[in-house]
């Protein structure tokens, strides 16, 4: 069967959006025709999603969480090799367990089992998704292995964050700096990952005792967003040893 393998989320926007303008077409009676033709358009966008691989893959992350829950973790582990050979869609991931903070020794049998598995599907997605449960488990040394074996230029925004945060927590400052540089923008940053890029390459030179390149990457964050990572307090406090 015929599979989107990455669903637009523009057509998602626009199912919804569908969906709500038929609804409200019903207090009209002029317009019943316009808001039936936006349900069959929103069901038809829905249903094409439901039979694409980015679906399968977010439901097999959903379940290999609940799995991971209940401590199932052979069964997790399945669901996410699963998820990440149909599709690697990292912000998924990140969105299903990003904020996980209990069951680490569920995620240290996991992270363990999905290092043994991982040759007979090896690509940077797996390693991103292997690092991120052995970051999560405590071990970054692992994280730390498993990512620079990726190649720099299929490095992604986040994998270089997660890289860079285990390089710092390793107080490899320098080469937190190095890897982060990639993604090193310019201009303001213009969303979470490069407000975290800057915000890293903020704290790493700040760690390093260079204040002045540390000040230019948190100010940045700090027109951003004066609350992302305390950045506002972080640059109070240097400012007071500075007086």
């Amino acid at each position: 069967m015929f599979r989107i393998r990455s669903f637009p989320k523009l057509l998602l926007s626009i199912s919804t959006i569908g969906l709500i303008i038929s609804i409200f077409s019903v207090f009209f009676r002029d317009k019943w025709l316009f808001g039936a033709m936006c349900l069959f358009v929103s069901f038809a966008i829905y249903l094409v999603y439901l039979l694409s691989y980015d679906y399968k893959a977010s439901h097999l992350m959903q379940k290999a969480k609940k799995h991971l829950d209940r401590k199932e973790v052979d069964k997790a582990v399945d669901c996410m090799l699963a998820s990440a050979r149909l599709n690697a869609n990292e912000e998924n991931l990140v969105k299903i367990f990003g904020q996980q903070r209990k069951n680490l020794d569920t995620f240290k049998a996991a992270s363990s089992k999905l290092y043994i598995k991982m040759d007979a599907s090896d690509t940077p997605f797996v390693r991103f998704l292997i690092g991120s449960f052995f970051y999560f488990a405590g071990d970054i040394q692992k994280t730390k292995e498993l990512l620079t074996a990726i190649p720099v230029e299929e490095r992604t925004i986040k994998t270089v964050r997660l890289l860079g945060s285990a390089l710092y927590d390793m107080k490899d400052y320098d080469g937190a700096i190095e890897v982060l540089s990639r993604y090193d923008s310019a201009s303001l940053p213009m969303n979470e990952n490069e407000l975290a890029v800057s915000f890293g390459l903020g704290i790493a030179y700040l760690s390093k005792g260079d204040k002045v390149k540390a000040s230019e990457y948190l100010l940045k964050v700090q027109t951003r967003n004066a609350r992302f990572g305390n950045v506002s307090q972080i640059l109070a406090t240097m400012r007071e040893k500075v007086d």
